[in-house]
């Protein structure tokens, strides 16, 4: 039987340096905090002369096409007959990883910074205090000693800054400042990934997001907005131009928890009554927990931005996320 346990710094610093052989384990629905936390730790293990690799469940996104420089591509391939080492980043909980969790069912290290990890792994460098697992893999970086490359620094910036909202978000800290400041003394180019990150709209973007907002609902006297995505509104939409999309219901002034139920596509089930999958992604305002939200879904995240998964209907499903919302907002 595995001993799961909480580490500190030192004892990481210990393990990814008497360790070989990642697999380096970014959650399903990547977004940029997974996949920087994920290339920038990889990068960092090969010029350590170890062997490492990320792997994803899902698609990435286009945009992120710039994070593989992180790495060497000639030690991504694992010495056949050595252990495996497998590390989640970003993941609070194993059932997050998708499908690999029945070839990963046992997690050897996780590195994350949600409130609601389940301490799945049999190791856990946790910070909650993060506003990003980024923040966190930086810090193991620092404490293995390691000078990183332009491209590891950027792959860490993007997982920070996507997490804040370019540091606008309320989880925000003075360590995120700083970090990003550490960072960009390597010379990277900040405002190309501040582009595609957060400036960069695709014609299929503007296209979603005009009929995101057209069939907007609202409940509670204005205070819930909530926009819904079908199958057949995503079809052939970049990833990450969906994910965004989860930021614009609490953008409208007055609510005070968004809500944006997505569909998932992968599954591509029959068409049977109540049995689709639907990703919810809730934002709320100082005044509501989305984490509680969520976590009575089974789902978790953080006080202000969380998600859950639900199978069934859309109106089943929208009336279990609404009967939460309401119980929050009384």
């Amino acid at each position: 039987m595995v001993v799961k346990m909480k580490v500190d710094l030192k004892q990481a610093v210990d393990f990814f340096k008497t360790n070989d052989n990642f697999t380096l384990i970014c959650h399903a629905n990547p977004d940029g905090d997974t996949l920087g936390s994920g290339y920038g730790l990889c990068g960092v293990l090969h010029i350590m002369g170890k062997r490492a690799r990320v792997i994803c469940d899902d698609e990435v996104s286009p945009r992120f096409d710039f994070l593989p420089e992180a790495i060497d591509k000639s030690k991504v391939e694992l010495i056949e007959g050595q252990n495996e080492t497998a590390v989640t980043v970003d993941v609070a909980d194993i059932e997050l990883i998708g499908s690999l969790k029945d070839k990963y069912p046992e997690i050897d290290f996780c590195i994350d910074h949600h409130i609601s990890n389940k301490y799945y792994a049999a190791k856990t460098l946790i910070d909650t205090n993060a506003a990003a697992c980024a923040e966190v893999v930086w810090a193991l970086i620092k404490g293995l000693g390691v000078e990183v490359t332009p491209a590891i620094s950027s792959a860490i910036y993007t997982g920070v800054s996507t997490d804040t909202g370019c540091f606008t978000y309320s989880n925000t800290t003075v360590d995120s400042h700083l970090i990003a400041a550490e960072l960009m003394v390597s010379g990277f180019n900040v405002a190309k990934i501040n582009y595609l990150m957060f400036e960069m709209k695709t014609r299929e973007r503007i296209k979603l997001e005009t009929s995101a907002l057209d069939g907007i609902e609202y409940f509670f006297d204005d205070r819930c907005a909530v926009i819904t995505l079908t199958a057949d509104m995503l079809n052939g939409i970049d990833p990450e131009d969906a994910s965004n999309i989860s930021v614009l219901p609490k953008q409208i002034q007055g609510v005070e928890v968004g809500v944006v139920i997505k569909e998932k596509i992968k599954e591509k089930l029959p068409k049977i009554i109540g049995e689709k999958t639907w990703k919810i992604s809730i934002r709320t305002s100082e005044n509501v927990n989305a984490q509680t939200i969520c976590a009575s879904l089974g789902g978790g995240g953080h006080i202000r931005a969380a998600g859950c998964s639900l199978k069934g209907s859309v109106d089943a499903v929208k009336h279990a996320v609404l009967n939460q919302i309401e119980k929050s907002l009384n």
